[in-house]
């Protein structure tokens, strides 16, 4: 059976595409679980409707405010043999299913995403970065490369590794990336997009292809936060040194500048490529945002 952890807030106007579209599947055993985070809005009402029709949905409330907290919750309520987080914002599609009996063979799972606006109408696809898995768990924890939480599943044995996750994490894609990495023996990388991932203005990071100057400066603080937990984390560093987030510290206490001239940049002690990448992130966020597409479609061919 698939586990699905839900976390909600806020999104009456879309959970319910989210849930109807995981309804389409009859043949794979699954079940939902929704963690509603005290929504100000209808979201609990329009899960509860659903959840009163299909025996596999059970919803709850979070224990306490947070999207760390509740998945871990969440967890803490699954039976199946394999674990995946999903969006209420978001779709999951129908074929994702049928990779089921593969993805047994396997720790992990990760595959590709459509990348859509409000009304699921495809923008682009985000394809997995391939150094998330062709290059060893030293490069991928100095570097901080990760995938969106959306784009994994994983065996129980493994999420038992993951969860639970340190209650003052920022966010959750960058620890789960990490600790598949670091204890999967075996990832299946499926070539195929099979989520609709939804950009809107309500999103907590902006959408994945926003470099408006203000989500540039809250991603990178939010980065720094999240480092400052990881260099003290047991679980991701054992016997390494806190050295090995110098050079993405550096890069990212940067980014988080409001004001920030081509002389600073230029000055700084970081290698040309982040040099490159921040002055078009900072100064030709269009640019920077095109060529990001441009990448995606380059990683397809390296999968």
């Amino acid at each position: 059976m698939i586990s699905f952890i839900m976390m909600a807030y806020n999104v009456e106007n879309y959970i319910g595409e989210a849930i109807v579209e995981l309804q389409k599947e009859k043949d794979v055993a699954w079940e939902l679980i929704i963690v509603e985070d005290f929504s100000d809005d209808n979201t609990f009402e329009v899960a509860r409707k659903l959840e009163e029709s299909d025996k596999r949905i059970t919803l709850v409330k979070n224990i306490s405010k947070g999207k760390v907290m509740g998945t871990n919750y969440g967890y803490s309520l699954t039976q199946g043999d394999i674990i995946k987080c999903i969006d209420s914002d978001d779709i999951l599609l129908k074929d994702f299913f049928s990779n089921y009996y593969d993805m047994q063979k396997y720790d992990a799972h990760c595959h590709p995403s459509y990348i859509t606006n409000e009304k699921l109408n495809i923008l682009s696809v985000y394809h997995l970065n391939p150094s998330i898995i062709n290059k060893d768990y030293l490069f991928v924890l100095s570097n901080i490369i990760s995938l969106p939480k959306v784009s994994w599943s994983f065996n129980r044995k493994l999420a038992d590794k993951i969860f639970p996750m340190p209650e003052n994490l920022p966010f959750e894609d960058v620890w789960i990336s990490l600790l598949i990495k670091k204890h999967a023996n075996s990832i299946l990388t499926m070539c195929k997009p099979l989520y609709l991932y939804r950009q809107h203005s309500n999103q907590t990071f902006g959408g994945i292809i926003n470099y408006s100057k203000g989500i540039v400066i809250f991603r990178a603080k939010r980065l720094l936060c999240l480092l400052s937990i990881l260099e003290n984390e047991f679980r991701v560093m054992e016997s390494l040194d806190k050295s090995i987030f110098d050079k993405v510290k550096a890069y990212n206490e940067i980014m988080s500048q409001s004001s920030l001239s081509l002389l600073d940049v230029i000055k700084s002690n970081l290698n040309i490529k982040y040099k490159v990448k921040i002055i078009l992130i900072k100064k030709l966020p269009y640019f920077a945002k095109n060529l990001t597409i441009l990448k995606w479609k380059f990683d397809a061919f390296k999968n």
